[in-house]
């Protein structure tokens, strides 16, 4: 028995900060496109089941024609089941009506429900609200003899904006051997007890830097193959579009040429279709500033995206300008380096005070 165990892939997510109309478009396609060629890959693979831990749409009125493309792509592969619940975005929507809900859909609403997927694998699974009462954990009442999964889109051991979470000590004994679980984008797992496991299988596609991966690494799913009691699982990667946050940290001595070595190397790493984000900390000297808009120009096109932060500050020679005596600066340092401070906070508050002087952005 083969499943699919993936979450939170967003169809139709408006919220894409810094890319052009096209991009935008371009993003949301792929999205979709995700979708297809994931239903593609269990075919192809011979899975018996996809489990859609939630938020699958990103908001709960999606456009029509991602509803039709979602729904035919489920009916022309009947040979799959695939398992529904919605999750914060998408909450309380189904993409077929009660009259024409197809036989391998199977949506779990807010109470728990069980299906016998064959002789030995039973899915259930519940779309609960942001609160998570007792009458829920009561309700689990899974054949220990079977192999149980449960379905739930929520934080696990914790409460968030969107929910309360549900909680392990809660799920103990429950005869859970697979606990999929949606909402958070990373991969993540955990134990029950002594019998089942949870696991985040992340987003499919990520949605902004807030999902950013390492450099080498994707998003994507979860593949389950099971032998009665027993499973094993593999990560497949799957994302088209990668998130990368990369920081980086100079030092004084480090120029502008110096310095746009170090991010071809970074660049050099990466893919075209990457968006990618470039943080560069650290102190430079006065006549050194960071070129972002020169470091852009040098990258134009090798990604689908791009920003470079300049989180820098600067490194400033005290002693020049304490040296010219009928100067506004020289007047200030003078007040900072003979007060009673400590020797970190003098040279912290010199520094603030000479890059308002000169106009220039303060990092707190």
């Amino acid at each position: 028995m083969k499943i699919i165990h993936c979450a939170d892939i967003h169809i139709d997510f408006k919220e894409m900060k810094g890319l052009g109309a096209d991009e935008r478009k371009l993003k949301r396609n792929q999205v979709l496109q995700n979708f297809f060629d994931l239903v593609q890959y269990a075919e192809t693979n011979g899975v018996n089941a996809i489990l859609l831990c939630g938020d699958i749409f990103d908001v709960p009125s999606p456009s029509k024609n991602s509803v039709n493309l979602f729904k035919k792509v489920v009916l022309s592969h009947s040979n799959i089941k695939f398992f529904y619940i919605w999750g914060n975005h998408d909450e309380n929507f189904c993409p077929f009506n009660e009259d024409e809900m197809p036989k391998n859909f199977i949506l779990f609403k807010e109470n728990f429900s069980k299906f016998d997927l064959d002789e030995n694998v039973t899915i259930g699974g519940a779309s609960l609200s942001r609160y998570v009462h007792n009458l829920f954990y009561t309700s689990l009442d899974f054949d220990k003899n079977r192999f149980n999964i449960l379905m739930l889109h929520q934080p696990i051991n914790a409460t968030d904006e969107y929910f309360n979470g549900v909680y392990t000590n809660n799920l103990q004994d429950r005869n859970i051997d697979y606990l999929a679980l949606g909402h958070i984008h990373a991969r993540q797992a955990g134990k029950i007890d002594n019998r089942g496991v949870w696991q985040y299988s992340g987003c499919l596609e990520g949605k902004s830097f807030n999902d950013a991966v390492k450099i080498g690494e994707k998003k994507g799913f979860y593949l389950l193959e099971i032998d009665g009691r027993n499973f094993k699982q593999e990560f497949i990667p799957f994302s088209k579009y990668d998130y990368r946050k990369i920081e980086l940290t100079i030092t004084p001595d480090i120029n502008h040429f110096m310095l746009i070595g170090r991010v071809e190397e970074i660049a050099s790493k990466l893919s075209k279709t990457d968006l990618v984000k470039i943080i560069i900390k650290g102190k430079h000297t006065e006549d050194n500033p960071v070129q972002v808009e020169l470091i852009k120009q040098n990258l134009y096109g090798k990604f689908f995206y791009l920003d470079i932060v300049d989180e820098t500050s600067t490194l400033y020679d005290f002693e020049s300008y304490k040296e010219d005596k009928l100067s506004l600066k020289s007047e200030f340092l003078k007040e900072v380096f003979e007060s009673k401070l400590s020797d970190l906070e003098k040279e912290k508050i010199a520094t603030i005070g000479l890059s308002a002087l000169k106009g220039e952005d303060i990092l707190l």
